[in-house]
């Protein structure tokens, strides 16, 4: 099947990147709280952050617009 820029399977993939980075920034926020509220249990919630917004700025480069993206080096 040949690539169409705009097709309606490109806007549902689109979507589920949005989503995704959507559930990676919440995951994000709920960890940080976590972290900062339980001492005890920061170093693996340091790390679950880490790898979160690892996450994140991958879904990020992903959605960015493909002049960025070349630009960015991704």
């Amino acid at each position: 099947m040949p690539y169409r820029p705009g097709s309606s399977t490109d806007m549902v993939a689109l979507a589920r990147l949005h989503a995704a980075l959507d559930a990676v920034v919440e995951t994000e926020v709920l960890i940080s709280e976590l972290r900062d509220s339980q001492a005890r249990a920061s170093l693996p919630l340091s790390r679950a952050a880490t790898l979160v917004t690892e996450a994140r700025e991958l879904l990020r480069a992903l959605l960015a617009a493909p002049a960025r993206r070349q630009l960015s080096g991704t």
